[in-house]
């Protein structure tokens, strides 16, 4: 009888421990319309090329950032600096509301071309689980890139995690004419950082 008590339990317990897991990560029966894989109120930064057909092409830098968070508002921003001054912030696009509401959904983003340091536009799509989609073009404004050596350039340097509002997910970087100095900071919208380059572009995204 002990035994079967025992058993009894380890079982409820496996059981239990499992739906509260897939309940957490939203996956099925819990998912609703939200993004499985992905807790509330976080992000995760998807390490595969995009499936999306609407940007399966030659693709010179692309990823997707999946998110289900309350916020007011999604925006991704394309900004130059010359040193450690900002010199262009442009909106590339938004998801917002006039309050805090739910938002869950996978963002899609891609350069078309085959020259990371030669961008003319980047694509995005904004996707949910009815697979209901806004789409978008940013046309690159002329002059920011080929004037200088494009010396490194990264894809969604961050990790998983809850969403910090305010915080700014860098979704691509290039850094150009760099000096090579040791104690360079790790943060890329430090004015340490900023100032060891001639030009530094930034295309990220930030919930408020």
């Amino acid at each position: 009888m002990k035994k079967i008590v025992t058993v009894i339990g380890i079982l409820i317990i496996t059981i239990g421990g499992t739906l509260m897991y897939l309940s957490h990560m939203n996956y099925w029966p819990f998912q609703g319309d939200k993004v499985t894989g992905v807790p509330d109120g976080e992000i995760k930064n998807v390490r595969s090329q995009p499936s999306s057909d609407e940007l399966s092409m030659l693709l010179a830098a692309s990823g997707e950032v999946d998110y289900n968070v309350k916020a007011k508002t999604m925006d991704v921003y394309f900004d130059v600096y010359k040193r450690d001054t900002r010199v262009r912030h442009e909106r590339v696009t938004a998801q917002a509301g006039e309050k805090a509401a739910q938002m869950n959904s996978r963002f899609v983003w891609g350069i078309p071309g085959s020259d990371m340091f030669a961008p003319s536009e980047i694509r995005v799509i904004m996707r949910n689980v009815q697979e209901s989609y806004a789409q978008n073009t940013f046309v690159i404004p002329k002059g920011i890139f080929g004037k200088e050596n494009g010396d490194s350039a990264r894809t969604q340097p961050f990790e998983d995690g809850k969403i910090k509002m305010g915080e700014k997910y860098i979704l691509q970087l290039w850094e150009f004419n760099k000096k090579y100095e040791a104690g360079d900071s790790n943060d890329p919208f430090s004015k340490e950082f900023l100032k060891e380059r001639e030009q530094t572009v930034i295309l990220y995204m930030v919930f408020n």
